[in-house]
This record gives structure tokens, sequence and C-alpha cells, in this order.
């Protein structure tokens, strides 16, 4: 019965050291590819804070040149009216 209680107790220890021996070196990976994920990381907030830049120029451009749009088509709108009066006096 003693042989029984201490293969259980050393089996419970063995599985307990072995998830702490597991965890110290899952650690370990981690803290080697930390200064790459943070260098990852910084690599893609600047190239998001660039492409942030990039779209408010083309929201503006795009914004001047709806403007210019409606310009052309309120003259072009003119024009065609001005081309039907002369058409209807001639």
């Amino acid at each position: 019965m003693s042989a029984i209680g201490g293969a259980i107790v050393s089996g419970v220890f063995g599985v307990w050291g072995q998830k702490l021996k597991n965890t110290s070196s899952n650690e370990s990976v981690y803290a080697e590819h930390t200064d790459i994920m943070w260098d990852r990381l910084d690599k893609i907030t600047d190239e998001r804070d660039e492409l942030k830049e990039q779209v408010i120029k083309l929201n503006a451009k795009i914004d001047e040149q709806s403007k210019i749009i409606d310009q052309l088509t309120r003259q072009m709108s003119a024009l065609n009216s001005k081309f039907q009066d002369w058409e209807s006096e001639n």
C-alpha cells in the first residue's frame, strides 16, 4: 500500500516538476522572440501611420476634384442651355 502511495506522490510531483520546467522553457523562448516581435510591431505601426497620411492626402484630392467636377458640370449645363437657345433661334 505504501508503495502505491509513494508512486502516486512521486507521480504528482513529477508532473508538477515537468510543468514548471516546460513553463520556464517556454518563457525563455518567448523572451528570445520579444525583441523581434516589438520590432515588427513598431514597423507595422509606422506603416499604418504612413498609410493614414496617404489616405488623408488622397481624401483631400478627392474633395478638390469633386468640387472641380461640380463646377465643370454647371458650366456644361450653362453651355448646353445657351446652345439650345441659339439652336431654337436659328
